[in-house]
């Protein structure tokens, strides 16, 4: 019987060896690419070796990778945070696709649409190492993916799961099933969950409800011994979310996602294989509070075409790829039904892409990997010049910004290289140097919210500029494995949100990010393994001489795991440091972050049993001693009056129930 695999790929920085020290019944595999082929290390972990609770979505997923945050808002749609950079500054993709939330507040980020159980995959690339997924990208790559199914020779497989936290009263139900054969297969896929309020560590409770359905059903064909079809359609559907975080609730937001993927394997000449990969999302979603209510659509359709090749050596990719994601919220008053103002007055950003990679082995212990891309961005606002309340969006970003120009093209060029060199059998080094443009996204270019707290965009946003220069050193000696990186990111043109005159705006600005990761897996014995990683970062605005906000503070995880035959047990302690190195709302900067943040530290408890028979339970507690603390990057608790973020759950007793057959 052979059981599922969720496969964690953290493939920009071996840092990650040591994060995971677990193992469970659903194996995670963490793939650390350290570019020799005959030196890349794959290590078995468990799903529970990243996080060994259960997880509402993607983003609760992601923060338990050392050098991973998130900023919290609700209960769920947790958004992450990777090296100190956020939202579009990473690139998400579910599935090989693109989706856009609805929300103009980020209530649902992409990870959001994501139930972590229906993904054979995870990957996790830091920084700018590869040019096949888009433009920017500059604080990382994360990758959702689903493979052609494994299926037992019976025809068909399965996997049931489900799982309950106490606090909150948080449950969560998943079905993956799947037949066919060699030649074909049919796929289903459903997943449920629904939460009560939870209770933070100083016992308050935090509006935190939701109720969260998908569903999916995906197909392949083999049109002949080299060609795949594969084609698939899900539906998410997220109802009364609560956002302490925000102003505002969500009554709905709901996901259609297609996809369509083509792949040939040749088997003469220089091209080895051909990937045509199409998707179209489409969003809709709803916040409201008392006064108003604010409906709003995502819509993305988009393609990518990718050829691997060999030729004088070199192992190559190259293709190009597209993406169109039109966007439209207004907010309504519900006294009247009148129009207030526009979030995103028809806003259109368009972006084709064309990209190359190449990859060569200089000797048995050198290699070299390079790529570039091009990138054409153009971006309009259709109803900027329409009257919403009583100013048109136009007249707003004149007034805050001084332009009269809404429609804005761009021509952006980004690329890496990298070298890998094995000193010895035990140590290999690798530096990469990158450039990577991030385009301002719908909300930092459009966003034209007038009213007791105005948030105005600004059109004529210069994209970001990073430049990136990392080295890793890594060490595997055999029982005990460790990495150390350091990275440093100097950015022109960083896109950076204040607050001036009590308006919410946008202006470009020099920056710099810099940091630390480093790893340690250790095997006491044959059933005993210890492990730890750190993480440390810094980001200024070298422009105005101040801190960028929302910088995670550093942090240390240790953790012990025993395994032995059917069961496992493990102990994780996590500590992280104070916060004081900030640019706060309620200072001169005008920055985001809520306030200096107090250090604090967790311990997390967890074991295991796996049956014969495919059945397995888990049982854990997340912080054992009822911690009260927030993340640093997380949003301001408005119901609260004083300035504070909002609070991650205390105690939580958790089980997990999983099945195979």
């Amino acid at each position: 019987m052979k059981k599922k695999a969720l496969a964690l790929c953290v493939a920009a920085s071996v840092s990650q060896l040591a994060q995971a020290g677990h193992d469970s019944d659903q194996n995670m595999v963490i793939e650390i690419n350290q570019g020799l082929p005959s030196l890349e290390t794959t290590v078995s972990k468990s799903t529970s070796g990243v996080q060994a609770s259960p997880v509402s979505d993607g983003g609760e997923l992601l923060r338990s990778v050392s050098g991973v945050s998130a900023v919290r808002m609700g209960g769920r749609a947790l958004d992450p945070v990777i090296r100190g950079q956020k939202e579009t500054q990473l690139n998400i993709l579910l599935d090989g696709g693109y989706i856009h939330g609805g929300c103009p507040n980020r209530m649902d980020p992409p990870t959001a649409y994501t139930s972590v159980d229906s993904y054979d995959r995870v990957t996790v690339i830091k920084g700018n190492r590869t040019v096949i997924y888009g433009g920017g990208g500059s604080g990382g790559t994360v990758l959702f993916e689903r493979d052609w199914p494994m299926i037992d020779e019976k025809g068909y497989n399965a996997d049931i799961s489900g799982s309950y936290r106490g606090n909150g009263e948080q449950w969560e139900l998943g079905a993956d099933i799947k037949a066919g054969n060699d030649d074909g297969y049919i796929r289903f896929i459903a997943h449920e969950g629904e939460s009560e309020n939870y209770d933070d560590g100083a016992g308050n409770e935090v509006d935190s409800k939701y109720d969260s359905q998908s569903n999916a059903i995906l197909a392949g064909i083999r049109l002949g011994e080299n060609t795949m079809l594969q084609a698939s359609f899900e539906k998410a559907n997220e109802e009364d979310v609560l956002f302490p975080g925000a102003q505002m609730n969500s009554p709905y937001a709901d996901a259609e996602n297609s996809r369509l993927k083509l792949e040939h394997q040749f088997t003469q000449g220089a091209l080895r294989s051909l990937k045509v990969e199409a998707y179209k999302s489409d969003v809709i979603h709803l916040m409201d509070n008392s006064m108003m209510s604010s409906p709003s659509t995502s819509d993305t359709e988009g393609m990518r075409i990718v050829l691997d090749a060999n030729a004088a050596d070199i192992d190559w990719t190259f293709g190009a790829d597209m993406q169109n994601n039109d966007r439209t919220a207004i907010a309504y008053m519900n006294m009247n039904g009148m129009a207030a103002f526009s979030q995103w007055p028809g806003v259109s950003i368009d972006q084709t892409g064309i990209f190359v990679e190449g990859e060569k082995a200089l000797t048995r212990d050198d290699v070299l990997k390079a790529g570039m891309r091009y990138d054409r961005v153009e971006a309009s606002a259709s109803r900027a010049g329409e009257t919403f309340g009583m100013a048109t969006p136009a007249s707003q970003y004149t007034a805050v910004n001084g332009t009269t120009e809404t429609d804005s093209d761009e021509n952006n060029v980004g690329g890496f290289a990298s070298w890998t060199h094995r000193l010895n059998e035990q140590y290999t080094i690798e530096t990469t140097f990158s450039r990577s443009v991030r385009t301002a996204d719908a909300t930092e270019r459009y966003v034209a919210k007038t009213g007791a707290t105005p948030w105005i965009g600004n059109p004529q946003l210069a994209p970001e500029k990073h430049h990136q220069l990392e080295a890793v050193l890594a060490s595997d000696q055999g029982d005990l494995n460790w990495t150390l990186t350091g990275w440093y990111n100097r950015v022109d043109d960083y896109i950076l949100r204040f607050k001036s005159g009590g308006t919410e705006q946008y202006k470009n600005v020099d920056a710099t990010l810099y940091g630390l990761e480093a790893g340690l897996s250790y095997k006491l014995t044959e059933t005993l393994q210890f492990g730890s990683s750190l993480a440390w970062l810094e980001g200024e605005n070298t422009s105005d001489d101040t801190n960028l906000s929302r910088i995670s503070p550093l942090e240390l995880n240790t953790s012990l795991d025993y395994q032995k035959q059917q069961w496992k047990a493990g102990i994780e302690w996590k500590l992280v440091a104070q916060q004081n190195d900030v640019c706060l709302s309620s200072d001169a900067c005008g920055g985001q972050d809520v306030r200096k943040t107090p250090g604090y530290g967790l311990v997390n408890l967890h074991g295991e049993y796996a049956a014969s028979n495919g059945f397995v339970v888990a049982m854990g507690v997340d912080n054992l001693f009822d911690k009260d603390y927030t993340l640093h990057e997380s949003r301001d608790y408005v119901l609260d009056s004083a300035p504070i973020q909002v609070a991650e759950p205390g105690q939580n007793i958790w089980i997990k129930l999983s099945a195979h057959f």
